[in-house]
């Protein structure tokens, strides 16, 4: 029987459809990669928080629709069923399923705009384990140290995705910043 969405697909993901937080869980070339990034950072004085890293491709679709239908992009007749995950999106009422969706997304925490301009992928790097959502934070400028061993100074931004000089850093260690995502970074950007 299927269950209408709304905050409590929370509790059932955290139990069904874990997320992770430990580097760990990353592909062990990636996780090199981003502990470098981290450690540099660090170093250099800025508090990293790791936010997320793998994610179960069954949280990836409730985060998916959620955002489309709470956002609406999308009716909730369009999301599509996965196997495992028996919720309804429509609860036959166009507001009520949109509240539902927006529940959800609060619930979940989704970066919604101006934070990030793009649903959460069906597909993404974070299944893979090729992506980490992090928390980059410092006050002023910080002198970080790119992968070739040279120095970069950085002022801080409030929105990582256009500080230059921060993704520069990063893609030195591997990360390429997806820009309109604010804590997202993968190996190829997506």
């Amino acid at each position: 029987m299927n269950r209408k969405s709304g905050k409590h697909w929370k509790q059932w993901a955290d139990l069904n459809a874990p997320n992770s937080k430990g580097l760990m869980a990353l592909d062990p070339h990636f996780r090199i990669q981003v502990k470098d990034f981290v450690e540099a950072l660090v170093a250099a004085g800025a508090v990293v928080s790791v936010q997320a890293t793998r994610r179960s491709a069954r949280r990836a679709y409730l985060f998916h629709w959620s955002w489309l239908i709470a956002l609406g992009k999308c009716s909730p007749s369009a999301a599509t069923s996965m196997e495992g995950v028996d919720i309804s999106w429509d609860h036959g009422n166009k507001m009520q399923s949109i509240a539902g969706a927006e529940e959800m997304v609060r619930a979940f925490g989704l970066a919604i705009p101006p934070r990030s301009n793009v649903a959460p992928a069906l597909r993404s790097n974070h299944i893979l384990g090729k992506a980490v959502d992090l928390d980059i934070n410092w006050v002023g400028k910080i002198h970080v140290q790119k992968k070739d061993g040279t120095k970069i100074e950085l002022t801080y931004q409030d929105n990582p995705n256009t500080n230059k000089k921060l993704i520069e850093v990063g893609k030195s260690y591997g990360l390429i910043k997806h820009l309109n995502d604010a804590p997202h970074w993968s190996v190829n950007g997506r």
